[in-house]
């Protein structure tokens, strides 16, 4: 058994195994905190910062893209100015539902599942906005820190998506839904490969996850990858990233076995322009 053959295997397990792995803590019963019932949904802070730009902000000047952590209503317009590009389109890496309230990033989450596991990107949108317009204007919403700590209830004075306010700001928007802590699935990947190859050449990519580490890194070193004009090694690509901004990704072992994946892939593909997709040639050994 040849180890290209073993690599793809490992990649493959890993996108099933990981997709069912429960993430975050869960509450514990003090006076702090709160015990939520099974199944249910709870409200969370993404941020509330009052910063001009989001956290973890960086700009990756030659290659036209940047990234950050999940930024509020208020700091759209900024982190616009900041750019500073004339196109400009905010990636959005977020599985989970989430939204605008009031001047807070919020999001959803389940204590004892992952919210919208395994739903692509068009099912991702659709539950959240579900969700979102369950939320009336001028009721009281309750929200809680991801630790299960009650941060504060607000009267909520205005809702919307992420889209809305970023188109509503003059920029373009994509989503990608990938799993916190997790790696974009093949068909994921294959959109995400058919969005770079076709996009104008002027416009700017701006990446985000909750955090602006796992996800936006990755997606960053995906899209330099396939922009690779200095013929840059994996390890050196990774490097840079890491040192403008971004987190070490390799101890993170079957995140790293998917960044060697899609190296390999661009190598071999990108004289056809990609002509097989990720999806297929991922699994073309096993046939």
């Amino acid at each position: 058994m040849n180890s290209k053959f073993l690599k793809k295997l490992s990649i493959l397990s890993t996108i099933l195994i990981s997709s069912s792995t429960l993430i975050g803590a869960f509450p514990k019963s003090n006076n702090n905190s709160y015990i939520f019932k099974k199944n249910k949904d709870v409200i969370i802070l993404d941020s509330h910062l009052k910063t001009p730009i989001p956290d973890r902000f960086r700009d990756a000047t030659l290659l036209n893209i940047s990234g950050s952590a999940q930024f509020t209503k208020d700091q759209v317009e900024p982190l616009k100015k900041a750019i500073n590009k004339p196109n400009i389109c905010i990636v959005d890496l977020r599985q989970e539902s989430h939204g605008l309230l009031n001047d807070l990033a919020i999001s959803y989450h389940n204590f004892y599942k992952l919210v919208n596991n395994g739903f692509d990107s068009i099912e991702t949108i659709e539950k959240e906005n579900s969700e979102l317009n369950k939320i009336k204007i001028n009721s009281q919403v309750n929200i809680f820190h991801k630790n299960g700590k009650f941060y504060k209830c607000v009267e909520a004075e205005s809702i919307c998506t992420e889209e809305k306010v970023v188109t509503d700001c003059g920029m373009q928007y994509k989503r990608y839904a990938v799993r916190d802590g997790g790696v974009p699935t093949p068909e994921t990947v294959d959109d995400f490969v058919n969005f770079i190859k076709n996009k104008p050449d002027d416009l700017h990519l701006h990446f985000h996850c909750h955090a602006g580490e796992g996800r936006t890194t990755t997606f960053m070193v995906l899209y330099q990858i396939m922009n690779n004009q200095n013929n840059l090694t994996l390890d050196q690509i990774l490097s840079y990233q890491y040192n403008i901004g971004g987190i070490v990704l390799t101890n993170d072992g079957y995140r790293l076995d998917f960044l060697d994946s899609f190296y390999e892939y661009i190598q071999e593909n990108k004289d056809s322009n990609y002509d097989i997709p990720y999806s297929q040639w991922i699994v073309k050994d096993f046939k």
